[in-house]
């Protein structure tokens, strides 16, 4: 099996490909092309532990630079390079809100302190 970071190597031949941790525990890879601009990108840590995931990775950083470079619209029809699976459902029930919480911890306490009091 190949090192992840290779991926990135191979993927972007034509860039200076670098990769530093983030304070929050992600990876900060930015690319550094002929010209000197710079294009960044936060990736998950977990992204690098699958071949699958590599990939994906991979292919958002080339659908980004085409977005900035204008070679590609998102709203064009017949474009693929914006479709993805939502990383925020994973199959289980939704769960409440953390406001919708809070809502309902404060009228349980009304509740509890009305038949306190009563």
């Amino acid at each position: 099996m190949k090192l992840p970071f290779t991926a990135f190597f191979e993927a972007f031949p034509q860039h200076r490909v670098t990769v530093a941790p983030r304070p929050d525990g992600s990876l900060l890879l930015t690319l550094e092309g002929p010209d000197g601009l710079c294009f960044s990108k936060a990736i998950d840590r977990e992204a690098l532990y699958s071949e699958a995931r590599v990939s994906q990775a991979i292919r958002e950083v080339q659908r980004d630079l085409k977005l900035d470079a204008g070679e590609v619209h998102w709203r064009d029809p017949g474009v693929d390079w914006v479709s993805r699976e939502l990383p925020t459902y994973g199959g289980g029930p939704l769960q409440e809100t953390a406001a919708k919480t809070l809502v309902a911890r404060r009228k349980a306490e009304l509740k509890r302190r009305a038949r306190a009091s009563a």
